[in-house]
């Protein structure tokens, strides 16, 4: 985590630095997509050489 964006929170003086971060990350997260991301079809392949 960048300090400079947690000084950029205006309260993050105000809590712990885990809860500064939890919070920043939960801010930037992009739930929408990574939930489409999750639904979409996967597939996984190993190469043996």
């Amino acid at each position: 985590m960048d300090d400079r964006a947690l000084h950029g929170l205006k309260f993050s003086a105000e809590l712990p630095r885990h809860m500064a971060e939890a919070t920043l990350a939960a801010r930037l997260a992009d739930l929408d997509h990574a939930a489409q991301a999750l639904t979409e079809p996967q597939r996984f392949s190993t190469s043996i050489e």
